[in-house]
């Protein structure tokens, strides 16, 4: 009986640290994103015990990890039941239900961590990530701020500061605060990235101007294109002022004619959330003889994961002496590699004096850096709005544009246009140029 008693409490001894070397080796599959063997491993301690607080916390990031949130909360809840004041559990739970957009429970879970442990440096942390994914950008400064100060050793917080800055559009900050995390870390691939990338974003106060060279109707026509001033009003708002001429230069009825055809609009850009971005657009358009449109535009952009979207949007601009034209489109854009990208439209319209509606298929590649050097290459089919008696109706062409940011005060911007249609045939070639002002 005593021999049997003293290989028990062997056999129980030998088991602990070996349990011990299987939660690391799990933890360690789990950080290489090995999910699966990781899950098998936490799953077969959980079986010999049920209450294994380690394993329960480290399938909850398994699941966390791989994105499966409602599989996730209820082992760190599982935890916190039988150990309430442990912080690995909390912090597991805060972002779990961050990332699975709870963010009020998120900072409700490293509240009671900063209350139970005051001045832990990961609730203070967590609650800065929360609150810079929920968009509450200066709340998140301040956490990040104070972070840098007292750990300047840190590259983790000069980052997220900088992607705090940028929630903000203050863009010089931001680069100043990644230069200083750099300094620590030249190597750093996220730091490095983001500081490109701050060379891309919208400045707070843009100044766009295109001019542009037309040939239709057997002639060619140079002209002003479009003149647009845009505004970071606040977080949450930009707003531009608009002139567009470009149915001066591409429109053979009034090249043949040599007359214009003006339009000055009102727009704002509203990004509800992450996942959504709307437009709004309303102008007048003046046309030969005394003909006015009122122009009603939107679009709204849906942003999916893994940098998918889905746009949707479109016109209508009744007017006082023609027929109400309109206009609607939609498309998905597909993200094919870090730099490329396809997005196919389907557009369909109603214009002026044609029978039926016109109908057009257009596939864009985009191939964008990480500094913001872009280039669009695209071609177009479709079907012109015309009678029966016309037997042709199709219509085909292709285009490419291009924006360069040479500096950070001036980009270029190009853009090339052929469009072949039953009666008219196109080349349109405009250079633009952007004035940025930034914060």
């Amino acid at each position: 009986m005593k021999t049997t008693y003293v290989l028990s409490l062997f056999l129980i001894c030998l088991s602990l640290p070996l349990a011990a070397q299987n939660l690391e080796e799990a933890r360690q599959l789990a950080e290489s994103g090995q999910y699966a063997a990781a899950e098998k491993i936490y799953q077969a301690a959980l079986a010999n015990n049920p209450d294994n607080v380690d394993a329960l916390i480290g399938l909850g990031y398994v699941y966390s990890w791989n994105k499966q949130y409602k599989l996730a909360q209820p082992k760190f809840e599982a935890a916190l039941a039988i150990d309430g004041n442990n912080a690995a559990a909390l912090i597991g739970k805060g972002y779990n239900l961050a990332w699975s957009g709870s963010y009020s429970a998120a900072k409700n879970a490293f509240l009671t961590l900063e209350r139970q442990q005051p001045g832990n440096v990961e609730a203070r942390k967590g609650l800065g990530y929360v609150n810079l994914w929920q968009c509450n950008a200066k709340v998140a400064i301040d956490y990040f701020e104070k972070l840098v100060q007292q750990y300047p050793n840190e590259i983790e917080y000069y980052i997220a500061l900088a992607q705090s800055y940028l929630e903000e559009n203050e863009i010089k900050k931001a680069r100043l605060a990644l230069r200083a995390g750099l300094k620590l870390d030249s190597a750093n691939r996220a730091a490095n990235d983001l500081l490109k990338n701050t060379y891309g974003v919208a400045a707070p106060l843009e100044l766009d101007i295109w001019g542009g060279y037309s040939n239709t109707a057997d002639a060619g026509k140079f002209n002003i294109r479009t003149v647009q001033l845009t505004g970071q009003v606040s977080s949450k708002l930009r707003m531009f002022l608009k002139f567009d001429n470009s149915l001066t230069l591409d429109l053979p009825s009034l090249v043949r004619t040599n007359q214009n055809a003006q339009a000055f609009s009102i727009g704002a850009v509203v990004p509800w959330h992450k996942r959504l971005t709307s437009r709004f657009e309303y102008g007048t358009r003046l046309l030969p003889d005394n003909v006015t449109q009122q122009l009603f535009s939107t679009e709204q952009v849906w942003f999916l994961a893994e940098k998918w979207s889905l746009k949707g949007g479109g016109f209508v601009a009744p007017s006082n002496k023609m027929e109400t034209e309109w206009l609607a489109y939609g498309s998905v854009r597909v993200p094919l590699s870090r730099f490329y990208a396809i997005e196919p439209y389907y557009f369909y319209s109603k214009v002026e004096n044609a029978p039926g509606p016109e109908s057009r298929f257009m596939l864009n590649n985009q191939l964008r850096t990480a500094t913001g050097y872009e280039l669009n290459i695209g071609v177009l089919l479709g079907k012109a709005g015309l009678g029966p008696d016309v037997e042709d109706k199709a219509i085909y062409g292709g285009y490419a544009t291009a924006i360069l940011p040479v500096s950070q005060l001036l980009w270029g911007q190009l853009s090339v246009r052929w469009e072949k249609a039953p009666f008219d045939e196109l080349v349109a070639l405009a250079l633009g140029v952007k004035v940025r002002l930034e914060k």
